[in-house]
């Protein structure tokens, strides 16, 4: 810390000894700065301060009847378009500024000019300050009026504006959704005149239908096994019958049915001659005509017993009965049969029906849906416009925005600016500071041993000790006229200084 201490203490004797560079810098400075300040020219600033009054009597007493627009959010956005280049022209307008306006960049140089020097400050209680400030006190005033007038125009102009786009957004609104709730009323109207009969609510219960009609065929198919099950019976019976009929025929039947003595020597004999000839033999062949002569006889004598014993088996009168059920029971299964097919059909076609009828449910569903929407917003729309008719007569008895002039603008008799005495003072720090930087800068370039110990840590070499300077009278008296130039210069500074700040030239 002690080092630190002593080597900042060096550099600030080291930079002492340029305190010339340091006096000779802050006259350079100085004279040419404060001249320029000197020859700034005056500033006029005029004010004036306006309350936008936003309160009425009315609206609290309206609240939830009429529209609470939000009139301080309208007037924060006023604020930022006065500086739109239409309004600033205007503003030159009002106050005369553009009569000596002849080319495209004077014009725009003057409208930047007016965006530049133009402040509206506050907001806070509703209260505005406009201000401008411009070498003409004249100037100032009139453009601050211009201004206040702009901004006041303006504010009735968008009130106005904002009342209009919006009743027309909601004329054109409420015209669009009319016509939307007609075709929803003219779709719903044309959709129940299609579905009449399957729409919600009529008469038509198929579910209850398609169970009842399920139980009749559970019972069908339960008399149809019942039946199948007696004629299985009746089958075994008629055919006992048929058996019982034909033993008393089974004597002719099977002495019909044996082996003929003759016939059977035909074959052994034709089998005989077939060893030794061949079929087209004429005895092979007389043979043959002879079995098949005798076969075909006894072929007619069989359909001769069967006819017989048919016959007698139809004369028979328990079997005649036991055909007559049977009959009867062919007739009920088909009838069972038949009407189990029909309520099959009635089933499907009643399944497809409710389905019909569930489409059709959701389907109107979604009509009734988009209608109630609809119908919602329509009506939505008609209570905003008679809000908005009510908001309008209630802005037309107390306007939604009035202008209190708190503070005219007026002219300034005295200048505002430029702020002289801190421009001197700047000047002055700033030259000394100059200074201090030069010579500090020439103690970095020649750098200079002002101590013994400097010597013994830069070089390392022993230092025995050191040597005082003896001046003689001569030199003394030299020393002393420089220290005199010296506070001569920085008291002439000094005091030109104070002359200026006194005299406020």
């Amino acid at each position: 810390m002690q080092e630190q201490f002593a080597e900042i203490l060096y550099y600030i004797k080291a930079t002492f000894r340029y305190k010339w560079f340091i006096i000779i810098s802050a006259w350079l400075i100085c004279l040419p700065a404060w001249w320029y300040i000197l020859n700034l020219p005056d500033k006029y600033s005029s004010t004036a301060r306006v309350q936008v009054d936003t309160r009425t009597m009315l609206r609290p007493l309206l609240s939830g009847l009429a529209i609470q627009s939000d009139v301080r959010g309208m007037v924060a956005i006023m604020k930022q378009l006065m500086f739109t280049r239409y309004h600033l022209e205007n503003i030159a307008n009002l106050a005369g500024l553009d009569t000596s306006v002849k080319t495209e960049g004077e014009k725009l140089a003057l409208i930047n000019k007016l965006k530049d020097n133009i402040k509206i400050d506050g907001g806070k209680n509703d209260i505005f300050s406009i201000s401008y400030e411009a070498t003409d006190p004249l100037e100032a005033k009139h453009v601050v009026q211009a201004v206040l007038t702009v901004f006041s125009e303006q504010a009735q102009k968008t009130a106005l504006d904002d009342a209009d786009s919006t009743q027309r957004f909601l004329l054109a609104q409420i015209q669009e959704y009319e016509q939307r709730l007609r075709n929803a009323e003219k779709a719903r109207e044309n959709f129940k005149r299609a579905n009449v009969g399957m729409l919600p609510g009529q008469s038509g219960d198929q579910v209850g239908q398609i169970q009842e009609l399920n139980r009749t065929i559970e019972e069908a198919k339960l008399a149809l096994k019942e039946l199948d099950s007696r004629k299985q019976v009746l089958k075994e019976q008629l055919a006992e019958a048929q058996e019982s009929a034909e033993d008393e025929w089974g004597l002719s039947l099977n002495a019909n049915k044996a082996e003929d003595p003759r016939l059977m020597a035909l074959i052994s004999q034709r089998d005989e001659l077939l060893l030794k000839y061949t079929r087209k033999h004429p005895s092979v062949k007389v043979i043959n005509d002879q079995i098949r002569s005798i076969q075909k006889r006894k072929s007619q004598e069989k359909e001769v017993l069967e006819t017989e014993g048919s016959a007698a088996s139809h004369s028979n009168p328990f079997v005649q009965s036991i055909k007559a059920s049977l009959n009867e029971i062919d007739a009920q299964i088909a009838s069972i049969k038949s009407r189990i097919e029909s309520h099959e059909q009635k089933i499907v076609k009643l399944d497809d029906e409710f389905n019909q009828r569930l489409n059709v449910e959701t389907e109107m569903q979604n009509l009734n849906r988009d209608y109630s929407a609809i119908k919602k917003n329509y009506d939505t729309l008609l209570q905003r416009k008679e809000q908005m008719n009510l908001t309008e007569k209630v802005d037309a008895e107390g306007t939604s925005l009035r202008f209190k002039v708190a503070d005219p603008p007026n002219k300034p008799l005295s200048p505002s600016g430029p702020k002289r005495a801190i421009l001197y003072s700047a000047a002055l720090g700033g030259g000394l500071v100059l200074g201090i930087a030069i010579a500090f800068l020439a103690v970095l370039i020649k750098p200079t041993f002002i101590a013994s110990n400097q010597i013994r840590t830069m070089t390392g070499i022993p230092v025995l000790g050191s040597v005082s300077i003896v001046r003689n009278r001569e030199q003394t008296r030299k020393m002393r006229m420089q220290i005199v130039q010296y506070a001569m210069a920085c008291g002439l500074l000094v005091t030109a200084y104070a002359g200026i700040m006194v005299f406020k030239v």
